[in-house]
C-alpha cells in the first residue's frame, strides 16, 4: 500500500530523525520502514508527541516541586521500561565497554535514549541545572540543561532565541535614543 498525502508528515519526521542522528545504519532506515508502514509511523509519531508533552509536563513539575500527574508518569515510565530492556553494555572499542542498544523493530525505539537521559536528568542534582528558555517574547519554553561553569546560560541556543532576544533588545535601546 502506498503512503497517502496524510502520512508523509510521519514520513518526513522519522527522515528527520534518520538525518540528524548520525548513525544510519544504527537507524534502520526509518524513513524507508516508516514509508513502507504508514500506518505505523503515524501511530509511532503520536506517541512520540504524547510522550515528549508529558516529559515536559513531568520535567515542569520536578522543576517547581509539584506532583506529577499520574498520566504523565505512566507514560514516561511506560517508554522507560520498553528503554531500560534494550539498553546494555557492549564492549568498548579500545577495551572495557560502553552503554548500547539491542535493535529493535518498532519505529518507537526512537524513544528510549530520550528515555534513559530523562530518567538520568531527572533523578541525578544536575536537575537544578534545566532550565527553560524564555526565548522568543516567552514563547519558546524549549528546556535545556545548562552546562555552563556559572550556571547562568539563559538560552536554549543563542544562535536561535538569545540572538532574537538581543536584537530585539538592541532595536528597544535604538529606539528610545531616537525620541
Amino acid at each position: 500500500m502506498a503512503a497517502s498525502i496524510s502520512d508523509w508528515g510521519a514520513v518526513k519526521w522519522f527522515a528527520m530523525i534518520e538525518n540528524t542522528s548520525g548513525s544510519p545504519s544504527a537507524t534502520g532506515d526509518l524513513a524507508a520502514r516508516a514509508e513502507a508502514h504508514p500506518r505505523a509511523a503515524r501511530a509511532a509519531l503520536r506517541r512520540a508527541v504524547a510522550y515528549r508533552e508529558a516529559l515536559y509536563r513531568v520535567f515542569a513539575a520536578a522543576l517547581a516541586g509539584r506532583a506529577v500527574a499520574e498520566d504523565d508518569l505512566a507514560l514516561v515510565n511506560a517508554v522507560l521500561r520498553e528503554a531500560t530492556g534494550h539498553h546494555v553494555l557492549l564492549p568498548g572499542e579500545f577495551g572495557g565497554v560502553r552503554d548500547g542498544w539491542l535493535p529493535g523493530n518498532g519505529l518507537d525505539a526512537l524513544l528510549w535514549p530520550v528515555a534513559i537521559d530523562a530518567w538520568d536528568l531527572l533523578t541525578e542534582p544536575v536537575l537544578d541545572r534545566v532550565r527553560e528558555c524564555p526565548g522568543d517574547g516567552g514563547a519558546c519554553g524549549w528546556l535545556f540543561l545548562d552546562t555552563s561553569r556559572s550556571g547562568t546560560r539563559r538560552w536554549c541556543d543563542m544562535r536561535t532565541c538569545g540572538n532574537r532576544a538581543k536584537a530585539r533588545g538592541h532595536y528597544a535601546r535604538r529606539q528610545r535614543r531616537a525620541r
